[in-house]
């Protein structure tokens, strides 16, 4: 008995289209949830958030500073860090330390 070969046909190659290339995403910085108040040469105090370039606004002395991140915080619910001139970071507690005594000898009752 004679076996009969069929030619199965050739697969045909699947024609996919050519593959978009991704768009160009930016990466962009992580914001954190804290306000930082750091020295900026020749402008003062600045209040930012953490990770952030903005500044959302200087201050001549540290208390001033102080004052405002600690009430823009409590309205957001941030964290605050403080930031000395060295660049080291300052204990929060030792900041409202401070800033206690210097309204106590601003307003001496």
């Amino acid at each position: 008995m004679a076996t009969k070969t069929t030619a199965k046909p050739a697969a045909k190659a699947a024609a996919k289209p050519a593959a978009k290339p991704a768009p160009a995403v930016k990466e962009a910085k992580e914001v954190k949830e804290v306000h930082e108040l750091a020295w900026t040469e020749g402008k003062g105090w600045a209040v930012k958030r953490q990770g952030s370039d903005k500044v959302i606004k200087y201050f001549k002395t540290k208390i001033e500073g102080t004052e405002y991140i600690v009430k823009v915080a409590g309205n957001q619910g941030t964290r605050v860090v403080i930031k000395l001139k060295n660049g080291k970071y300052q204990k929060f507690e030792n900041a409202m330390r401070a800033l206690s005594y210097a309204k106590e000898a601003k307003d001496p009752d």
